[in-house]
Parts: C-alpha cells; sequence; structure tokens
C-alpha cells in the first residue's frame, strides 16, 4: 500500500511540474459561476469515493464476519460431539 500511495504521489508532481512546465497563457476569463462547478465537480468526486470505499469495506467486513460465524459454529458442532 505505502509503495501504491508513494507512486500515485510521485505521478501526481511529475504530471504537475510537466503541466506547468509546458503549459501556455490563455489570457482568458473565468467565470466565477465555472469555478464553482468545478468545486461542485470535486466534491463530487470526493463524495463518490467516499461512497465507493464505505461499500467495499462494508463488504470486507462482512465477508470476515461471515468466516469467524462459520469457524464458530464448526468449534461448537466438534464440542458437541465430544459430549
Amino acid at each position: 500500500m505505502k509503495k501504491f500511495a508513494a507512486r500515485t504521489a510521485q505521478a501526481l508532481v511529475f504530471s504537475t511540474l510537466g503541466i506547468m512546465l509546458f503549459s501556455t497563457s490563455a489570457f482568458a476569463y473565468i467565470d466565477p459561476a465555472t469555478t464553482s462547478y468545478i468545486l461542485q465537480i470535486i466534491a463530487g468526486v470526493f463524495i463518490t469515493c467516499g461512497v465507493v470505499l464505505g461499500i467495499f469495506w462494508t463488504k470486507v467486513r462482512t465477508f470476515f464476519r461471515n468466516l469467524k460465524i462459520k469457524m464458530m459454529e464448526k468449534k461448537l458442532a466438534k464440542k458437541a460431539e465430544k459430549k
């Protein structure tokens, strides 16, 4: 996981430097409505990522909980057979 984070950070830095190095001036006007639209897009991306991670985490937790329940049932069945 640390390698993934390091590579992602490295890619982000290099891409940002590349964009800054090879960009040209646009001389364009950015409307305030455009800025708020961009902020809404960014917020939507973060919210979507949070929901996806939450669903994934719930599925992983449920899988391990069911695995634990099955193991406990096997142990109890063995104890019941011994008696």
